[in-house]
């Protein structure tokens, strides 16, 4: 694990330098791992990081790669999970009303739905790209551990908990008495 760990840094360090150099080729060609058509322009930057011959962790490395090649900064450390960054879309930046996650809610729902990590990946470009597009900033990292972890640490749940903030509500030391 403790590998794992330091080769998802590694790669969103090098990541994050080519944001910051703006280097359009390798932007595009990370951008190119949400298509399974267009991947192949991915692989030489994953490659070095997963083995592309398991279909489950080339998903998750291409997936977690054009996501962050989207970013307009090199924001890629940030806190929270894919439950929070929608609540955030949702609202515009601010705390949204119930009424701004019901235009979320569908969207949201699907991807709680989603049996494992590669059905998963292939509904979440449309979110990461309007994550991108209203400068809302997604945490890579734990995206890449919640990708690996789908069905077997609760993770949609984690992600619905930050979505719909029941947490929020609640009034002191926020459990049932």
């Amino acid at each position: 694990m403790q590998n794992e760990a330091s080769k998802i840094r590694r790669f969103l360090n090098e990541l994050t330098v080519y944001i910051k150099r703006e280097d359009r080729g390798a932007l595009a060609d990370l951008r190119h791992g949400f298509s399974k058509a267009t991947a192949h322009r991915a692989w030489p930057y994953v490659a070095r990081y997963c083995n592309l011959t398991w279909e489950r962790d080339r998903a998750i490395w291409l997936t977690v790669a054009a996501g962050a090649a989207t970013q307009k900064d090199a924001g890629l450390f940030v806190k929270g999970n894919l439950g929070t960054v929608l609540r955030l879309i949702a609202g515009d930046g601010k705390n949204p009303t119930p009424d701004d996650l019901k235009s979320y809610d569908a969207r949201f729902r699907r991807l709680l739905t989603c049996s494992d990590a590669e059905e998963l990946c292939i509904h979440l470009p449309g979110v990461l790209r309007t994550a991108a597009r209203k400068g809302a900033p997604i945490n890579y990292e734990r995206l890449f551990w919640d990708l690996c972890k789908w069905r077997k640490d609760d993770i949609g749940v984690q992600w619905a908990s930050d979505y719909w903030g029941a947490h929020t509500l609640l009034v002191g030391g926020g459990e049932c008495e």
